[in-house]
């Protein structure tokens, strides 16, 4: 303070700064993800007021749950002028079941009984796991035809998606004909 009028000089007084408490922020709300298989970091938004935050300056962030399907969370935590920390939750849904491949299924032949092979589903490079991820149902798969096998997305995946494979019918062998 330094002094006018009547008053000449000057004098100091201190005074502390504390950082502003990251439970007063704000966080954008996060779209739903698409399970990928990987870990999501969706990027984050936080704001004091109408003042857009920096990430590494202001905060730095974390993520919980937000591989598998389901609800996954992301914690600020303040930096510089900030302190405290800040959770903000996203969905992770499933992917669907379309988007996956059924490796080729190898003819098969008439036995008179249905016919169940074994199928190989992928998403992408990565070989699915039966019961986790996917189960199998079988139509028309008993008498010589096109067979269908539908795919039922579980866990991380949703919807169906279908392979067909053919059914060969069976040859004849005659037996026991003897010369005349």
């Amino acid at each position: 303070i330094t002094g006018a009028g009547n008053y000449t000089g000057t004098t100091t007084q201190t005074f502390i700064i504390v950082a502003k408490a990251a439970s007063t922020l704000s966080i954008d709300a996060i779209a739903s993800q698409t399970y990928t298989g990987s870990a999501l970091t969706p990027t984050v938004v936080v704001k004091d007021g109408s003042t857009t935050l920096i990430l590494g300056t202001d905060y730095t962030v974390g993520y919980s749950n937000n591989t598998n399907v389901g609800t996954a969370t992301v914690t600020i935590t303040g930096a510089g002028n900030y302190t405290g920390i800040k959770a903000q939750t996203f969905v992770i849904v499933a992917k669907a079941a379309s988007t996956l491949s059924i490796d080729a299924i190898a003819n098969q032949t008439y036995t008179g009984a249905a016919i169940s092979p074994t199928v190989v589903v992928k998403d992408g490079n990565t070989t699915l796991i039966l019961g986790t991820d996917y189960t199998v149902g079988y139509t028309n798969n008993t008498n010589a035809g096109t067979a269908t096998v539908t795919i039922t997305g579980v866990g991380n995946y949703s919807g169906t998606t279908t392979q067909t494979f053919t059914i060969a019918a069976k040859g004849l062998a005659i037996t026991g004909l003897t010369g005349v």
